[in-house]
C-alpha cells in the first residue's frame, strides 16, 4: 500500500494529465546538476566530524527502483532514510546511479553506470576493498582506526598499504593522486579515501569523486567551485588588492593565503567554502603603494618570510623589506630601497633565494637593468653577486623553473611578452603580448604622466610528476595600458601553462577565462586542495579599483 500511494504521488507530480487543456503544456527542463552541501548545525570538528557524516553514508541502506520517469530513476529512499544529492546505488544488476534530487520519501536518480531496471534491489554505494591514503598524519591514523571500528562497511585497508601507493607513484600532495595516478592503475581496490588538511576526499576505481568530508561542516560533491564556471567568487575584498601568495608563515600546519591591498595585508585561512581572516596588518611603509609581496625561506626552516614592497609616486622610489610574522605580529626583520622579490633557484617549489632590482634612473622607467642575489645578514640586506637576467627583465614579474638540468627564467618583458631564457639568452617568446595587469603604478615626469602595470610573478608546478617543471602565467584580455591610473580596458583574465615542447615551448589553457571581474590581478596554485586563488580587479573612470577574491578550477 505504501508503494502504491508513493507512485501515485510521483505520477502526479511528474505527469500533465491534459497536455491540451487550456493551461500551458508542462515543460521538464533537462537536468543540469548542482553540487550542494548538506545544511550541518551540529557544530562538530576534526575526526569526530568526519566520522558522523561518513557513518551516515557507509551506513548499509537497501531500497528498490519503482518507476522509471521522465527526470529519471525513482528510487522508494528519501531524506527520511537519510539519503542526500550525490548519493549513489548500485543495483542488482551492476548497474550505479547517483542521486541528483531527493523528497522526503523517495529520491530521482540518474545512471552514471549500465542500465537499471524498474523492480531492480538497489544498495547504497559501498566498498569491497578501501585503500586509506593519509597527508596529515596523527589526525589521519585517528580517523583510519574509528573508521575502522564503527563504519566497517568501508573494509579499509591496513595504513601502510597508503604509505607504499603513496611511494610507488611519488604522491607529495592530496591533489596528486588524481594528477599522477593513471586509472588503470588502480588495482586490487574498488575505494580511495585521500585524507587531507580539507578533510577526507572519497574516490571510486575510476578516479571519479564519491564525495568530499571537510573537518568542518557537511559533505559536498565537489570543492566549492562553480560546475559549469569553473570559478567562485568567494570574498569580495572592497579595496584594491595588488599581490597574493599561498604559504605557511606561522607556526600553524595549516597554508595561508597572503593578500596584499594598496595600503594592508591581509592573511586568511582556506577552507571547504571560503576563506576566513586570521590577521590584519598595516602597511609596514606607511604612506606608500603595496605594489608586490612575495614569500622566501631564507633559514630553510619551513616557514615562509614576507618579502613587501611598497612604492612613492613622489619620488619615484622604493622601501621594502623581509618581515615574518611572530605571535600575531608582523614583525621586520630588515629594510632595503631595493625592488625586492623570491625566486625558486633549486627547483622544490620553494623560494629560497631573495633578488633585488634598482629603480631605474631613467625618468621614464621603472625597473634597473641589474639583478643581485640579496643576503639576509643580522638585520641588514647585503647585495651580493649579480645575476646574469636578459633585457627588460623585472624580479616581480618573473621566477626560475627547472627544466632537465638548467634552471631557466620565465618572465614578462615591458611589452607585456612571454619570454624563457637562459641567463641573458632569450630561449623563446610568445608570439602575442599576454597581457599586463590592473596593478599600476604612475608617477609624474614634468607633467606627463608616466604608468607602469606590474604583471603577476609566474609559479613554476610540476603538473604530470615527471621531475621536470612547466609554469602557470597570468592573461588579461585588452591589456591595453590607459591615460590615468584607474582607467583600466581589462575585462576578462584567465591562467595559462608552459610546456616544453620538444627543443621549444608552448602553452595551454590552464584555467576558463572568467569575464565581467576586471583584470586577473594575481593568483597561485594550491597542491594541497588542487585550486587556484586568484585576484581579479575591476575599475572606471568614476569609481577605485575594487578586488575580489576567486576560487577557480585547475584544467590540467
Amino acid at each position: 500500500m505504501r508503494k502504491a500511494l508513493l507512485l501515485a504521488g510521483i505520477l502526479l507530480t511528474s505527469c500533465s494529465l491534459s497536455p491540451f487543456g487550456n493551461k500551458e503544456p508542462q515543460v521538464y527542463p533537462t537536468y543540469a546538476p548542482k553540487e550542494k552541501t548538506q545544511e550541518s548545525r551540529l557544530g562538530l570538528k576534526g575526526v569526530e566530524n568526519v566520522l558522523f557524516y561518513m557513518k551516515k553514508e557507509f551506513s548499509p541502506v537497501e531500497g528498490e527502483i519503482v518507476l522509471n520517469s521522465y527526470d529519471g530513476f525513482i528510487i522508494d529512499l528519501g531524506k527520511k532514510n537519510g539519503i542526500s544529492e550525490g548519493d549513489r546505488f548500485i543495483s542488482e544488476s551492476g548497474a550505479v546511479l547517483k542521486v541528483k534530487e531527493v523528497r522526503n520519501d523517495y529520491s530521482v536518480a540518474l545512471p552514471t553506470i549500465g542500465n537499471p531496471l524498474v523492480g531492480e534491489k538497489v544498495k547504497k554505494f559501498s566498498f569491497n576493498k578501501a585503500l586509506f591514503i593519509d597527508f596529515t598524519g596523527e589526525k589521519g591514523k585517528e580517523l583510519l582506526s574509528k573508521l575502522k571500528e564503527e563504519v566497517k562497511t568501508l573494509n579499509l585497508a591496513p595504513y601502510e598499504e597508503g604509505e607504499k601507493f603513496k611511494k610507488l607513484f611519488g604522491l607529495k600532495f592530496p591533489s596528486d593522486f588524481r594528477r599522477k595516478v593513471p586509472a588503470e592503475k588502480l588495482l586490487g581496490y574498488d575505494g580511495y579515501l585521500v585524507v587531507s588538511e580539507r578533510g577526507v576526499e572519497v574516490y571510486d576505481n575510476t578516479k571519479k569523486l564519491v564525495k568530499l568530508f571537510p573537518w568542518e561542516g557537511a559533505p559536498a560533491s565537489s570543492f566549492q567551485v562553480g560546475i559549469s564556471s569553473g570559478y567562485k567568487v568567494v570574498l569580495d575584498l572592497k579595496s584594491h588588492a595588488t599581490s597574493l601568495f599561498a604559504g605557511n608563515i606561522d607556526k600553524t600546519p595549516q597554508k595561508e593565503l597572503v593578500v596584499a591591498t594598496e595600503n594592508d595585508i591581509r592573511v586568511y585561512h582556506v577552507n571547504t567554502y571560503g576563506v576566513s581572516e586570521v590577521y590584519r596588518f598595516k602597511n609596514p611603509f606607511p604612506g606608500s603603494y603595496l605594489f608586490h609581496i612575495s614569500p622566501v625561506d631564507l633559514d630553510r626552516d619551513g616557514k615562509l618570510e614576507l618579502v613587501i614592497d611598497g612604492f612613492y609616486q613622489e619620488t619615484k622610489s622604493v622601501s621594502s623589506g623581509v618581515f615574518t610574522v611572530k605571535n600575531g605580529k608582523l614583525r621586520k626583520l630588515a629594510k632595503s630601497n631595493l625592488i625586492l622579490s623570491g625566486f625558486d633557484t633549486d627547483g622544490d617549489g620553494v623560494n629560497e633565494t631573495l633578488y633585488g632590482q634598482k629603480v631605474s634612473s631613467e625618468l621614464d622607467k621603472f625597473f634597473g637593468k641589474d639583478v643581485w642575489i640579496v643576503e639576509l645578514k643580522g638585520n641588514k640586506l647585503v647585495k651580493g653577486k649579480k645575476v646574469s637576467v636578459p633585457p627588460e627583465f623585472q624580479v616581480t614579474s618573473a621566477q626560475s623553473f627547472k627544466v632537465g638540468s638548467k634552471t631557466l627564467f620565465a618572465y614578462y618583458d615591458l611589452d607585456y611578452f612571454f619570454n624563457v631564457s637562459d641567463g641573458s639568452q632569450i630561449l623563446w617568446r610568445s608570439p602575442i603580448q599576454i597581457g599586463a595587469s590592473p596593478n599600476s603604478i604612475y608617477w609624474y615626469v614634468d607633467d606627463t604622466l608616466v604608468s607602469y602595470y606590474i604583471t603577476p610573478k609566474p609559479k613554476p608546478v610540476d603538473v604530470n610528476g615527471d621531475g621536470e617543471e612547466e609554469v602557470l602565467f597570468s592573461q588579461n584580455k585588452n591589456a591595453a595600458p590607459g591615460i590615468l591610473r584607474n582607467i583600466y580596458t581589462f575585462d576578462g583574465g584567465r591562467v595559462l601553462l608552459l610546456y616544453r615542447k620538444g627543443t621549444t615551448f608552448d602553452w595551454e589553457e590552464a584555467t576558463v577565462p572568467i569575464y565581467k571581474l576586471g583584470g586577473l590581478e594575481e593568483f597561485d596554485y594550491i597542491p594541497e586542495y588542487d585550486l587556484l586563488v586568484a585576484v581579479f580587479t575591476e575599475s572606471g573612470i568614476f569609481k577605485r579599483p575594487k578586488s575580489k577574491l576567486l576560487f577557480v578550477s585547475p584544467r590540467f
